[in-house]
C-alpha cells in the first residue's frame, strides 16, 4: 500500500520536471547579468543607474502609471496594437549607456563570449534565442518586423522576472525610448553555401 502511494506522488513530480525542461526560461539572460556584475561592477552599477532615471523619465511624463511590471505590459499592449502609439521621453538612455560603456571601458560582445551561449541554447535556456526565433517567423510571414510586432514578442517570450534583469530591462527601454536608434540586433544564423 505505500508503495503504490509513494508512486502515485511520484509520477506528477516526473511529468511536471519533463514538461518543465521543455520551457525555455531565462538561464542564460542571468549568467550574462551575472558575469557583467562581477567582471564590470562599475558599468554594472551605473548601467542600473540609467535604467532607473529612464524609469522615473517615463513615470514623469506619464507614459506609465507606476513602476511595475503591469504598467510595461500595458504600454507593450497598447504599442502592439497601434505601432504608431507614442512615447514621450528627453531621456537618450542609447546615448547614456553608450557613454558609460565608453567610461569603462565596457565591451559587451566581449562579455557575451565568456558566457558560452551554446550550452544554453542546447538546452532552452535562453530566451532572448527564443525571441529570435520568433522575430524570424514574425519576418518570414509578414517580410518585416513592425513595432507592434516587436512590443507582441517581448509580451510573449518575456515574463516579469525576466524584466527584473538589467540586460532585459535595458533591451525594453531602447525599444521604448524614442530617441534611440532603433536598431536591434538579432541572431540569424550561419552562412550558407548556395
Amino acid at each position: 500500500m505505500k508503495i503504490s502511494s509513494i508512486f502515485l506522488i511520484l509520477i506528477p513530480l516526473f511529468y511536471t520536471s519533463k514538461i518543465a525542461s521543455q520551457v525555455t526560461t531565462n538561464t542564460y539572460e542571468v549568467a550574462v547579468n551575472e558575469s557583467i556584475k562581477i567582471n564590470d561592477p562599475e558599468y554594472y552599477t551605473g548601467l542600473i543607474k540609467i535604467l532607473d532615471g529612464f524609469q522615473k523619465e517615463l513615470f514623469t511624463r506619464n507614459s506609465i502609471a507606476d513602476t511595475t511590471y503591469n504598467s510595461y505590459v500595458h504600454l507593450l499592449n497598447q504599442i502592439s496594437k497601434d505601432s504608431t502609439f507614442e512615447v514621450t521621453s528627453n531621456y537618450a538612455i542609447g546615448d547614456s549607456v553608450q557613454k558609460l560603456a565608453k567610461r569603462f571601458n565596457y565591451n559587451g560582445l566581449k562579455q557575451m563570449k565568456t558566457i558560452g551561449l551554446a550550452k544554453y541554447m542546447q538546452n532552452n535556456k535562453a530566451k532572448s534565442m527564443l525571441l529570435n526565433q520568433k522575430a524570424g517567423e514574425v519576418y518570414k510571414e509578414k517580410g518585416g518586423v513592425s513595432r507592434a510586432d516587436y512590443a507582441q514578442l517581448l509580451l510573449d517570450v518575456y515574463d516579469e522576472n525576466d524584466f527584473q534583469l538589467p540586460t532585459i530591462r535595458l533591451q525594453l527601454f531602447r525599444f521604448i525610448d524614442p530617441n534611440s536608434d532603433g536598431v536591434f540586433y538579432m541572431y540569424v544564423g550561419k552562412p550558407t553555401q548556395k
